[in-house]
């Protein structure tokens, strides 16, 4: 009889473990994130991947062309020869990179619309350009009556002092025109953000990115 009455109490402990145990599952299943979790979770992570505040989300091949045209006369008030003009033409390739200052970024910005997960990201702009220098071609075309030597390297060098910021140029103006730096940031934060929801507790986070001043950014696909 004692021996029954240990089995039957061994039994009902085991029970009672179990149950508190679904209990507990139960909980800790019903416990659900909340939007300030995932406001947290992107800003955080954003400023941890760009220390330096930029968070580049691609780059750009460019192309630029720069002039510079200088015409000389003798004694112009008087007589104005024309003695030429000197010409001088860079084309400089080079490399963009491109994205968002983090710092401008804020949680309010950040809103969830059931496992959806709306965005509204700050202006693209140009972080650096790095001209390719070695595959600069300089082209110069002297006056009739100047100086080749003095003339010609007076013109060019104004030219190739021109060209970076020719290439800043282009590239500002590509971000402007060109839809593909907005799919690629899309794409970028869509790869880097999705774990990180996932871990925060959003199974299959989808992701609806827009710019503060420009068109929608949703992700392909």
């Amino acid at each position: 009889m004692l021996r029954l009455s240990r089995f039957y109490a061994y039994t009902f402990l085991v029970l009672l473990l179990i149950a508190v145990g679904v209990g507990i599952g139960v909980s800790v299943s019903s416990i659900r994130w909340s939007e300030e979790d995932v406001q947290q979770a992107v800003v955080t992570t954003l400023q941890r991947e760009a220390p330096a505040s930029f968070y580049v989300t691609g780059t750009l091949d460019i192309y630029a062309t720069s002039t510079v045209e200088n015409t000389k006369y003798l004694f112009p008030a008087q007589l104005g020869l024309n003695l030429g003009t000197t010409t001088a033409t860079v084309r400089l390739p080079g490399r963009a990179a491109y994205g968002f200052d983090v710092q401008h970024l804020r949680p309010e910005d950040i809103a969830v619309r059931g496992d959806t997960v709306v965005v509204t990201l700050p202006t693209l702009s140009i972080f650096s350009v790095e001209p390719n220098l070695e595959a600069m071609d300089v082209e110069t075309s002297v006056g009739w009556a100047r100086l080749a030597a003095r003339s010609g390297r007076r013109v060019a060098e104004q030219a190739i002092q021109n060209a970076p910021a020719a290439l800043r140029e282009q590239a500002e103006a590509h971000l402007r025109t060109n839809r593909q730096p907005l799919d690629n940031t899309a794409a970028a934060l869509e790869a880097l953000l999705t774990p990180v929801l996932q871990a925060v507790g959003l199974e299959t986070p989808q992701f609806f990115f827009q710019e503060a001043t420009g068109p929608v950014l949703a992700p392909a696909g």
